[in-house]
């Protein structure tokens, strides 16, 4: 019988480069075993220097933990990988706090995130071996596996006593990280069957731009139909839009280094480069999505925005058209935005590369658009000229707010409202008479966003404030399909027409972005309505934000009733 195993992670390679990442200034010796408390000091040598000072090293060990945590979020992420994760993370933390200037205060906290990461890696590691009908100690069991008993002592310290010293746990620290790469990373081997590929994922990796020219060099150890072979595989398996581009660029350079190859070899003069892919091959083609063509014809293209959306819209000079992604679970948007007078257009929020790229494709072929950007409204995985929130991953430039910039005749301006995301930004957007914003994961036809890294009064003031004093007639193009159900909560607290109107709508149509205005918003979003005595009345708080506070409560317990309305 088939079983199936669920992991957090893509596929391998998504695991070996987060261990790659995980351990960047380890060396590792592949010392025949004897024991693996006898191996947690000589197996593998932390340079404890080299990761504290090598701001690359930190960036990338930074980003390892990070997708850990996300994969935490998803469930089935192996103890070992999350104790990785969190120990990495205390000893990231200590650096940092030694660095600043609160160094002293900080020392204390550091010594509780060590504590903490040492208590939940020894706990979690032992019960999973604990015999359940036959009750044993930790020291029996660390034996067993060959856990040093110090670990087990300086558990029950962390938990039961007065925290360790700092000194004394950045040694356990340490250990602990060569400890686990003995138990665990290790056995999941090297992925060294294919060394053209390690060097592709090298040079992805790579942050130094003083280095991709001597990475690149290295691929003329290989055919280039190899070359590009492997890296149209990496594509496929690493997640992330920015990863996605990254080899799309790269498959473009190799491309562009083939084409002067055979012109020299030839004699022939220097070739211009066309608009269109060269032919190389169907393995070449299949799943490219025209991604090479759009990340490398354009040198400047490298920004990230945020915003718009719905079925192409066609007004003066600018068209709309949005992009559905992943139908039927979180139903997001992404927007195109074309300016018709010079046909130079952004790709808003394309979180999904699979579904948005064939579709721009098949846009430049036609010579319908001329991309120039990616704009995000809040922080995601993608890359190409990045307008956007200074946390969105690969972002070259986040506009400030209020600040404004063109596309063709289409005047763009950031709206910074931190609520759901810190950097989250709205793009108000105007063309002659026409307006529109695009509000990401603020604000959605009859809601708004949780308030994941913010709080009421942040969100107050995007919503009631910001948005709020944009003209009435701006068309809204949030980042999801979430109306039927916002409507739902709306009509439990308001009996307004406007309410009602808006469950009709949501009732009959399968698409509501970019049907309603900002002052339709006003009238139908419970949360746009603050002042409201109505809405005051079923919060029983009468204070905005209180209101604000007590209506996003009300709106995550909200189960939805079975009358209908």
């Amino acid at each position: 019988m088939v079983q199936y195993v669920f992991t957090p992670w893509r596929d391998r390679y998504e695991l070996l480069l987060v261990r790659e990442q995980m351990y960047t200034g380890i060396e590792t010796n592949d010392i025949e075993a004897k024991g693996h408390s006898s191996h947690a000091e000589g197996s593998v040598n932390i340079q404890n220097q080299r990761i504290l000072d090598d701001q690359e090293t930190q960036k990338r060990q930074h980003k390892a933990v990070a997708r850990v945590s996300m994969w935490m979020q998803r469930g089935n992420c192996p103890h070992m990988v999350e104790s990785t994760a969190l120990l990495m993370a205390a000893m990231l933390s200590d650096k940092e706090a030694a660095a600043g200037e609160n160094a002293a205060s900080s020392a204390y906290a550091i010594r509780a995130a060590y504590s903490a990461a040492f208590s939940r890696f020894v706990t979690g590691l032992l019960d999973g071996h604990q015999d359940k009908q036959r009750k044993q100690s930790m020291y029996s069991i660390a034996k067993t596996i060959g856990l040093p008993a110090t670990f087990v002592e300086l558990r029950h310290q962390s938990t039961h006593e007065q925290l360790p010293s700092l000194a004394k746990l950045r040694t356990a620290a340490k250990k602990a990280l060569l400890w686990i790469w003995e138990y665990y990373w290790k056995q999941l081997g090297e992925d060294n069957s294919d060394a053209c590929r390690k060097t592709v994922l090298r040079y992805l990796s790579e942050g130094d731009e003083s280095k991709l020219a001597a990475l690149f060099q290295e691929f003329e150890r290989w055919p280039p139909e190899r070359v590009l072979k492997t890296v149209q595989e990496v594509k496929g398996s690493l997640p992330g839009n920015q990863a996605f581009l990254k080899c799309a660029e790269l498959m473009q350079r190799l491309r562009e280094s083939e084409e002067d190859r055979k012109s020299s070899k030839s004699g022939t003069a220097d070739t211009t480069m066309k608009d269109t892919e060269p032919d190389t091959g169907e393995a070449d083609e299949e799943d490219d999505f025209g991604w090479s063509q759009i990340a490398t014809s354009r040198p400047f293209l490298r920004q990230e925005i945020g915003f718009l959306s719905s079925a192409l819209v066609a007004t003066r000079a600018m068209h709309i058209q949005s992009i559905p992604m992943w139908e039927g679970s979180s139903n997001n948007y992404a927007y195109l935005v074309v300016d018709d007078k010079s046909k130079d257009a952004v790709i808003v929020d394309p979180a999904n590369p699979p579904e948005v790229a064939p579709i721009l494709k098949e846009a430049i072929k036609a010579g319908k658009i001329n991309l120039t950007a990616i704009v995000n409204t809040h922080q995601r995985q993608q890359e190409a000229d990045i307008i956007g929130g200074k946390d969105c991953d690969g972002v070259t430039k986040t506009p400030g707010h209020g600040e404004t910039f063109k596309l063709g005749d289409i005047t763009f301006k950031g709206v910074h409202t931190p609520c759901h995301t810190q950097d989250s930004i709205c793009f108000f957007v105007e063309d002659g008479k026409d307006k529109a914003v695009f509000t990401g994961d603020t604000l959605f036809i009859g809601g708004c966003g949780r308030f994941f890294e913010g709080n009421a009064e942040e969100m107050h003031e995007a919503l009631n404030k910001r948005l709020a004093a944009l003209p009435d007639d701006t068309v809204v193009y949030p980042g999801h399909e979430y109306t039927k159900a916002n409507v739902k909560f709306a009509a439990s607290v308001s009996q307004r027409d406007a309410v009602q109107k808006l469950h009709s709508f949501a009732e009959n149509n399968k698409v509501t972005t970019g049907k309603f205005t900002i002052g339709d918003e006003k009238e139908h979003n419970v949360f746009m309505r603050v002042e409201d005595p109505e809405i005051q009345k079923q919060t029983g708080e009468t204070e905005p934000v209180a209101v604000m506070a007590k209506l996003r409560e009300m709106k995550n317990n909200f189960k939805e009733p079975e009358a209908k309305i």
